[in-house]
């Protein structure tokens, strides 16, 4: 009986993570995440453009229906957003999460520092402001311009990623194959059990086993 229990255990857990996943995807009030975008100061527009894609893609990981991009937040909160950039302080971000609805709102602000002009250095800080703890978050950025793309993987993976329940669950079909994988090595992990005990059982030059 004991052999059982570990792949009776495989296949309850998979059974508990399909429960968990359906919950997630039926979840009616999702966290709302506001990207407010970012300002950059000292450089050309094309290098402009380019920062402000590397960071506004971070985003793209997460449910359509809980990320508020730059243009609906400038369309809702234009004059909050003013404000943000001219001071980035928790109650101008307040003002921001308050207009928007959102429990998070993310913002940047960066220069080019770089004393060489075949060069680009941004310097500067991106924000992750938390609505109902009413404080934010800094990630302080110093980089060439040409490793800003791996400096917004990492901002992505410490400020976006870690979000409570903002990242875009799974399919159904996909946690379906998930499962489908795990009752499939469960039930491997039973057959090789039970031959297991069968070989302990009657193997070897042991004598076989009589009734009293």
């Amino acid at each position: 009986m004991k052999q059982l229990i570990k792949p009776i255990a495989v296949i309850l857990t998979g059974t508990i993570l399909l429960a968990q996943a359906k919950v997630v995807n039926s979840s009616k009030n999702p966290v709302k995440v506001a990207y407010a975008g970012i300002q950059v100061e000292n450089v050309n527009p094309w290098a402009e453009t380019e920062l402000q894609n590397k960071l506004s893609a971070i985003f793209d990981g997460l449910n359509p229906k809980q990320i508020i991009r730059v243009k609906e937040v400038q369309l809702v909160a234009r004059a909050q957003v003013d404000s943000l950039f001219l001071n980035m302080a928790d109650a101008q971000f307040q003002r921001v999460a308050d207009q928007t609805g959102a429990q998070y709102v993310f913002a940047g602000k960066f220069k080019n520092v770089s004393p060489d002009e075949s060069r680009i250095m941004i310097q500067g800080d991106f924000y992750r402001y938390n609505a109902q703890l009413k404080s934010s978050y800094r990630y302080e950025v110093l980089k060439y311009y040409e490793r800003m793309g791996n400096e917004a993987t990492v901002i992505q993976t410490q400020l976006v990623d870690s979000i409570p329940s903002a990242a875009n669950p799974a399919s159904l079909k996909q946690v379906a194959m998930v499962f489908g994988t795990i009752l499939l090595v469960g039930i491997l992990f039973m057959s090789l059990t039970g031959t297991n005990v069968w070989a302990e059982g009657n193997g070897g030059n042991g004598q076989p086993p009589v009734e009293n």
